[in-house]
Formats: C-alpha cells, sequence, structure tokens
C-alpha cells in the first residue's frame, strides 16, 4: 500500500513536467477527491492517465475501480454463463454451432488420449502424429489450454514433413517428435487438456505491426436493456518482437483504433505510467494512421457474437484478420477493466448505457 502511493507521488511529479499534464498539487487534489467520491485509488488515477489536461472533471469521475466494474459484469453477464468462455471447448463449439469463422479445430487432447475434430478416437487412429500424417494441408498449428486466459501455455509449432512427421517449436525452430513435443511444451497434457487448431495466416496489414505474433482486434460490444447491439469500442493488440501471443501482460501494446476510418492511432504499452508512442519499440515500424481491413465485416461479426450469446449484455471479442476474412479467436465475458485506458474514455461513458432505459 505505502510502496503503491509512493509511487503514484513520483509519476504525479513526472507528469507535471509534462507539457499535458495538470500541477503536481492539482493532481493530489484530484487523487483525494476521487478516492472519496468514486473510491478509485492513486493507481488507478495513473493507469487511466487521469492527469492529462483535457479530460475534464466529470470524465474522470466516471472511471471505475476494479470492484465496480466486477459488479457491473455480474449484473450484465450472470457469473453461471461465463463458463461458456472460460472453456475453450464450450466456446467453440457455441461458434462453430452458429457458423461463427474461426480457426480450424484439428483435435482435443488429454492425458487419456482425445478426440479428432471429426469426432473420432485419437488413440483408434494411432495418435496425433497419425491424425497430422492424414491432414497433409496443415502446415502450422497451436496448442490452448482448454481453460486459462493472458496466452497462458500457448505454443504453436510447424509440421515438418521431410523425413518422417516433426513439429519444429515456433519461433527457435527446435525440432521433437509429435509425441516429445507434447511432452515437453504440454507436460504430456497432464496439468492441463489442451485444444489443437490450425495456425492463422494473418493478413499483411495486422503483419506488419509485429510478424511474430497473433495481433488481434479487441471489441467491446454491449447490449441495452431493450436488446440494442451496439460496438462500444475497440483497440488493436500487438505483441512484442519474438512473442507468440499480443496479450498486454505479456508485454504487448495496445493501438487505439479510430472507429469511424478504421485507422490504428496511437499505442500505449502495457507500464500504466507509459506515454503514448507511434513506433514499435522493438521494430521501429510506424503503427499510426495505418488502414485495418474487413470494418463492416468486423462490425457485423462483433455483434452476431453477442446476439447468440445467453443472458449477456456486454463482451469482449479478440479478432483475428486472416487474408481473407476476420476470425473469432475468444470471446471474453469479462474483460479487463483497465481496456478503456486505451479506448480512452471512461467506463460510465463506454458502459453506462447497457443498464439505462433507452
Amino acid at each position: 500500500m505505502i510502496k503503491s502511493l509512493i509511487r503514484s507521488l513520483k509519476l504525479s511529479w513526472q507528469r507535471s513536467n509534462e507539457p499535458d499534464g495538470i500541477s503536481f498539487l492539482r493532481q493530489l487534489g484530484e487523487m483525494s477527491a476521487l478516492v472519496f467520491c468514486s473510491r478509485l485509488g492513486p493507481g488507478n488515477y495513473h493507469k487511466y492517465r487521469l492527469w492529462q489536461k483535457e479530460i475534464p472533471w466529470s470524465e474522470k469521475r466516471g472511471y471505475w475501480h476494479d470492484q465496480k466494474y466486477y459488479e457491473f459484469l455480474n449484473r450484465v453477464n450472470p457469473y453461471s454463463y461465463r463458463i461458456m468462455a472460460r472453456n475453450k471447448v464450450l466456446a467453440k463449439s457455441l461458434l462453430r454451432f452458429y457458423s461463427i469463422p474461426d480457426a480450424e479445430y484439428v483435435a482435443y487432447l488429454s492425458s487419456h488420449g482425445g478426440v479428432a475434430g471429426d469426432g473420432r478416437d485419437i488413440a483408434r487412429l494411432g495418435g496425433l502424429e497419425a491424425l497430422l500424417m492424414q491432414k497433409t494441408e496443415l502446415t502450422r498449428l497451436c496448442f490452448k489450454p482448454v481453460e486459462g486466459s493472458g496466452g497462458d501455455g500457448f505454443c504453436a509449432a510447424e509440421i515438418r514433413r521431410e523425413s518422417g512427421l516433426q513439429l519444429s517449436n515456433i519461433p527457435d525452430g527446435e525440432c521433437f517428435s509429435v509425441s516429445g513435443y507434447i511432452e515437453k511444451f504440454l507436460n504430456g497434457c497432464a496439468t492441463s487438456d489442451y485444444i489443437v487448431e490450425a495456425y492463422l495466416d494473418q493478413h499483411p496489414a495486422l503483419a506488419i505491426f509485429n510478424p511474430s505474433s497473433l495481433n488481434t482486434l479487441r471489441v467491446w460490444v454491449g447490449r441495452s436493456l431493450s436488446g440494442r447491439v451496439e460496438i462500444v469500442g475497440m483497440y488493436l493488440r500487438v505483441g512484442k518482437a519474438g512473442s507468440l501471443v499480443d496479450n498486454l501482460f505479456a508485454g504487448g501494446y495496445g493501438l487505439k483504433v479510430d472507429f469511424d476510418t478504421f485507422k490504428t492511432q496511437w499505442a500505449l504499452p502495457y507500464d500504466s505510467g507509459g506515454q503514448p508512442f507511434q513506433a514499435h519499440p522493438d521494430s521501429g515500424v510506424d503503427m499510426s494512421d495505418c488502414q485495418l481491413p474487413f470494418r463492416q465485416e468486423v462490425i457485423d461479426l462483433s455483434k452476431r457474437v453477442l446476439e447468440i450469446l445467453p443472458s449477456t449484455q456486454f463482451v469482449g471479442l479478440d479478432i483475428a484478420f486472416t487474408p481473407d476474412h476476420p476470425v473469432v479467436i475468444e470471446f471474453n465475458l469479462a474483460p479487463m477493466a483497465s481496456g478503456a485506458r486505451v479506448l480512452g474514455s471512461s467506463h460510465a461513458a463506454l458502459l453506462g448505457w447497457i443498464e439505462a432505459s433507452d
């Protein structure tokens, strides 16, 4: 608690010297007032970059602390339904039932064997290696723990067929037999079951930001009490160099996307004290003012997903872009509250209408 407060005071002093920052004393006054009137602590004050001159006080009061945000989630998304999003098998089944485009499903793996995407018992087929021998069109795979978030446990491999079938780990290129790969990177499925999917080839417009990660668009979608479905906001998630995932907790970056033009604007690091930037910190590639494809398709797809989810008023979607169309990677019924930081608006402004009478 004391360390967090000291860090916030140091950040306030630093930000008071920024051209767009308010004075140190005013920041102290605002932080104190927000703690009193909305229970928003100094850490959140900096996480949401509320030290900026351009943000009016009425807007600052609209930001929610985590407990208030999760109380909102409990009202609009009953907890009993959230298993749909946390379990990737259930989520994938629901998407496929409604013909929502997603990554090709190859297999389900467990310590007891598994099931191929077409329902056949993998053990009877001779294992995952035998299945892959049949699916000659596959070139790369990704493995995801059935339950988990934030990219934890995600791994990917290229299929090598030159001298027997081997899996080459991405990104280091080390080769293993299929069973050896499962033992090393999946711990033999001893601690988690996995789903196996075809690794998506992403659209060049997104690969340019960082080619090693599948860079996805995070879309917040809401549904009002009357049933009106609207896009709340969206931002692009970009991974750091060499990373397979774009998650902000893994060191990735969030790029604000203009809803009308569908162009990227500026990026923010996961570090709450960071300033906006335009060039990728690792490659130097300018990530601003880049036109993203499939705007209307993304809007239609995002609204469609929320419409098929029972007893759900708010969802966060991760959407990848293949060269041909957008694809749903996963949906989240409890997206992180910090997404509002990249969206650049308060929780009340972004989400308040969901519970209001139209």
